[in-house]
C-alpha cells in the first residue's frame, strides 16, 4: 500500500465514522424527543413519583440509551453501504477542492488506481458486516425486539402462541412462550395424519428445548392416542419429549419477522435440516442475501465513484445531487429485489439477481472514466 493509499484510506474512514456517528446521532436523537413520555413513565415506575424531576430525567436517558445503543449494530447492517458512498464522496470533493486529484494525476496516477482504496475500504466494511452479522446481531436479537415500552427490560415479553404448524403437520399451541428463556407454558403439540384428523397429543405443565435432537422436552408431559378405527376410544401414557422443528428461534421469527435477518448461518442451517418448513425458503433467501449484500455495496460505489473523480474541480454540489438521484434509486429497488419473492425464480437467483445485473454497470462506469 503506497503512502497516497494510506491517506485516502484514512480519510475515507475517518468521514465514514463521522458521517455514520451524525446519522445514528440524529436518528436517536429524534426518537428520544418523540418517545420521552414512555421512557419517563418507566423512570416513574423505577424510582417511585416522589422522586426529582431531574432523576426521572437522568433514569429516563439511561432507558433511552439502554434501547438504542444495541441498535448501533442494526443500524451499521442497514445503512453502511449508503454511508460507506457518502463518505467516499466527501472524500473526493474534499480532495478535489484542494485540487489534491489534479496533483495525482499530474504526477502520473491513473484515477481508476485512485478509486482502488475505496473499494478495499468498501470491502473491509463489508467483512466487518459479516462479522457483525455472523456473531453480534445473533446474540443480541432480544434486545433489538423491544418496543419502546420494554426499554427497562433485557428481551421482549412472553406471548401466547396460537396454533402453529411444522414441517410434518403437527400442531403447536401454548399459552405462553418466554423468548428469553425459551421455556413454553401449557404446551399443547397435536399429531395428525395426511388428512388432517389428529391422532395423538401431548401435553405437558412447560417445556424447554433440546437444540442437539431439535426436541421439547416435556416437564409432568402425557400423550393420549387417539384411536384409528373411527370407535373414538383412546389410551393415555406419559411423555417425554417432541421432536419437530418449531424451535425457539423458529417461534420467535414466526411472531417477529425481522428475526430472520439476524439469524447466523448456523442457526440458519439448523432450522434448514427441516427442508419441509414452510420458513425454508424465507431462511435460504436471507443467507444468501448478507453476502449478496456486502457485493451489492461495492459495485453501488463503483457506480457512484466516476461522478467525483473528475480532472476538474467543479461543480461539486451538481455531482453530488446527480450521484444520490442515481444511487438512492439502485438501493430501493435492489433491495426489494432481494427481499420480496419474485415467482419462478430460486431463493438464489433472486438474491443475486440486482448483483448480476449491476456488476456489468459498475464495470462499465470505471473503465469510461476520462483520466
Amino acid at each position: 500500500m503506497t503512502r497516497i493509499d494510506r491517506y485516502i484510506v484514512g480519510r475515507v474512514l475517518l468521514n465514514f465514522v463521522l458521517l455514520f456517528a451524525v446519522l445514528y446521532l440524529f436518528a436517536a436523537t429524534i426518537d428520544i424527543i418523540l418517545n420521552l413520555d414512555e421512557f419517563t413513565e418507566l423512570a416513574v415506575r423505577k424510582i417511585g413519583e416522589d422522586s426529582s424531576w431531574f432523576w426521572r430525567l437522568i433514569v429516563a436517558l439511561g432507558f433511552a440509551a439502554n434501547y438504542h445503543l444495541p441498535q448501533v449494530f442494526q443500524f451499521y447492517a442497514w445503512l453502511y453501504g449508503i454511508v460507506m458512498v457518502g463518505a467516499a464522496c466527501f472524500t473526493l470533493a474534499q480532495m478535489s477542492r484542494y485540487r489534491e486529484l489534479v496533483s495525482i494525476v499530474a504526477s502520473g496516477v491513473s484515477l481508476r488506481r485512485i478509486a482502488m482504496p475505496f473499494i478495499v475500504v468498501s470491502m473491509g466494511l463489508g467483512v466487518l458486516q459479516i462479522a457483525n452479522q455472523e456473531l453480534i446481531l445473533p446474540q443480541i436479537a432480544p434486545l433489538l425486539l423491544r418496543t419502546h415500552q420494554h426499554a427497562s427490560q433485557e428481551a421482549v415479553d412472553a406471548f401466547p402462541v396460537k396454533f402453529t404448524d411444522d414441517a410434518s403437520g403437527m400442531l403447536l399451541q401454548a399459552a405462553s412462550f418466554d423468548p428469553g428463556s425459551g421455556v413454553l407454558t401449557q404446551p399443547n403439540f397435536i399429531m395428525r395424519d395426511e388428512s388432517g384428523r389428529a391422532t395423538s397429543r401431548y401435553w405437558a405443565t412447560s417445556a424447554h428445548w433440546n437444540a442437539p435432537t431439535s426436541e421439547w422436552i416435556l416437564d409432568g408431559g402425557q400423550v393420549v392416542h387417539i384411536s384409528a378405527d373411527g370407535s373414538g376410544s383412546t389410551t393415555t401414557r406419559p411423555a417425554e419429549r417432541v421432536g419437530t422443528d418449531l424451535s425457539p428461534t423458529m417461534l420467535t421469527m414466526r411472531r417477529y419477522g425481522q428475526v430472520a435477518g439476524m439469524l447466523s448461518l448456523g442457526q440458519i442451517n439448523e432450522m434448514l435440516q427441516w427442508p419441509d418448513s414452510r420458513d425454508a425458503e424465507s431462511l435460504r433467501r436471507s443467507s444468501v442475501t448478507r453476502f449478496a449484500v456486502v457485493l451489492l455495496n461495492v459495485l453501488v460505489l463503483m457506480v457512484g465513484l466516476p461522478f467525483f473523480l473528475d480532472r476538474l474541480p467543479s461543480g461539486l454540489f451538481l455531482k453530488a445531487i446527480i450521484c444520490a438521484g442515481v444511487v438512492l434509486p439502485i438501493y430501493f429497488v435492489a433491495a426489494g429485489i432481494m427481499l420480496v419473492p419474485i415467482p419462478g425464480l430460486s431463493p438464489l437467483l433472486g438474491s443475486a439477481l440486482p448483483v448480476l445485473v449491476l456488476l456489468p454497470v459498475a464495470l462499465a462506469r470505471l473503465g469510461s472514466l476520462r483520466t
